[in-house]
């Protein structure tokens, strides 16, 4: 494990108003090619199900105070009214609703996330970027193989100086952990390609807001698909395997979070000496209802698993119409060839934030290794009180591994915590300090390209948990926290 850090970068901020805090995007082509902003309409009272979804949306945005939940159609990237939809006031919320499923075609699902916070001044905050990230085998003798990986480069990440991703790969099935470490290899890679040619083209064209979040979210969408097209090509066999992935991409003070899985990513706010959580993502379950909608329609089963008996167990999971199987507890993931057949798509969720200068101090993914022991809450209090990001990593691993203890069951566990420090802030928290890097060294597609990569530690500075670490454990069993090895003031 390690810690990056970007020092020195501006956060160019317009006003950072209750209104423009974080949006979360539609993926898929727009019904009509319409890519204006939806006004909803308050025609009619809700229904059950409509009064059900707003509550699921509620539920997923926590207790920030004023946050507003609306629901989308598929656009593209842009919010649009879709005909037959129809606003929504349920609790405080405006919600938009449909008055049928989506058709099977259609990616839906999406949400707005608005957080209504103290106003910030508009100004051009220094803003500086740290992370750290580990990953570890889980507790015990009970887990024999390391399926999860993850990706930390902070600044460089597009051709942008202040440019950075962060990338959390969770491998299930028999060949999950060849899914994840392809994955790790292939999606930074491609999406670096990808953003480098945009900037570039975006400058030589004189695009005006390069950052818009609208151009940036396709370019992130088509990286999951076209990462999930490359894993066929390598001849992996995911039939019943594959791989969750939450990416997320840092320019200054945007953020976008892309997710196909429950590999979950938060916000920490901190609000009158308070920690206030913001999820960035819903956990792609086949039970949300949403979700549920495009599985059926593509003719799949959404069930719990059901015992000779007769009797069902556990949460409902995907199926074949007719067969029981695959039997799986996601509804979007790369890979999954059986699952893919009835409706789980690579495809991702994408939320966009405006980071709130001193507000937004935290930003924290980890795979369900954390997130089924440990509440968000609790995650947010062990970051918060830790040090450092690396300290935060270790403090969550290590109450992690204690509640899977108690239980006698076990997980790989991934995490990632990234802090954001504002302007004065940066005096008082060692701003001059050389941290360890975390995630890969470098990194090389198929196609030969390397990732930019911090400067290595010296043998000295490397131990045991190094590079070779990260490379060769593979059905070792061994209970030891793996992490690179690099170091780097960017």
């Amino acid at each position: 494990m390690g810690c990056l850090q970007s020092k020195g970068a501006t956060a160019d901020h317009e006003q950072a108003t209750a209104n423009q805090s974080a949006t979360s995007l539609a993926d898929g082509p727009s019904p009509n090619g319409d890519n204006t902003a939806a006004e909803p309409s308050t025609e009619a009272e809700p229904s059950t199900v409509e009064l059900e979804e707003a509550q699921e949306a509620r539920d997923a945005v926590g207790s920030l105070p004023g946050t507003s939940v609306h629901g989308q159609a598929p656009d593209g990237g842009l919010m649009q009214q879709r005909p037959g939809s129809r606003g929504v006031q349920f609790g405080g919320m405006d919600v938009q609703t449909f008055d049928s499923p989506p058709a099977p075609s259609e990616e839906h699902s999406h949400f707005l996330l608005q957080k209504s916070l103290p106003q910030v001044p508009s100004a051009n905050v220094e803003l500086e970027t740290r992370a750290a990230g580990l990953k570890h085998i889980g507790f015990g003798p009970l887990k024999k193989e390391n399926q999860d990986e993850y990706f930390c480069q902070v600044g460089g990440f597009g051709g942008q100086k202040d440019g950075c991703c962060y990338c959390i790969f969770d491998g299930h099935g028999n060949y999950g952990r060849d899914a994840a470490q392809f994955c790790r290899q292939e999606l930074p890679v491609l999406f670096d390609q990808e953003l480098r040619k945009y900037y570039a083209k975006a400058a030589a064209d004189g695009v005006k807001d390069p950052n818009a979040k609208e151009l940036i979210e396709p370019i992130i969408s088509d990286a999951f698909v076209e990462t999930e097209r490359r894993l066929h090509q390598a001849g992996i066999n995911v039939s019943s395997s594959g791989t969750t992935a939450s990416v997320v991409f840092q320019n200054k003070g945007s953020v976008w979070v892309a997710a196909a899985g429950d590999s979950r990513v938060l916000c920490m706010a901190q609000v009158d000496s308070q920690w206030k959580v913001q999820p960035l993502t819903l956990d792609h379950r086949p039970s949300r209802r949403t979700e549920k909608y495009r599985v059926e329609a593509a003719g799949g089963r959404v069930e719990p698993k059901r015992l000779p008996s007769g009797k069902t167990v556990g949460e409902p999971r995907l199926w074949l119409a007719h067969l029981p199987s695959p039997g799986l507890l996601l509804s979007r993931s790369i890979g999954d060839d059986m699952a893919t057949s009835v409706g789980c798509t690579a495809r991702p969720e994408i939320t966009f934030m405006a980071l709130r200068p001193f507000l937004d101090q935290y930003i924290v993914i980890a795979s369900d290794g954390v997130w089924d022991v440990l509440s968000n809450d609790t995650v947010a209090q062990l970051v918060g009180d830790a040090a450092d990001p690396e300290a935060a990593c270790q403090a969550v691993l290590e109450a992690a591994l204690l509640e899977w203890e108690e239980r006698l069951a076990a997980d790989n566990i991934s995490i990632i915590v990234v802090q954001l420090l504002w302007g004065d802030l940066l005096a008082s928290n060692g701003s001059n300090a050389v941290f360890r890097a975390a995630g890969t060294s470098s990194l090389q597609s198929s196609q030969g390209r390397r990732m930019p990569s911090p400067a290595p530690v010296t043998e000295e500075e490397d131990g045991e948990d190094g590079p070779q670490a990260l490379q060769s454990d593979r059905g070792s069993g061994q209970d030891a926290q793996e992490s690179a090895a690099a170091a780097a003031t960017l």
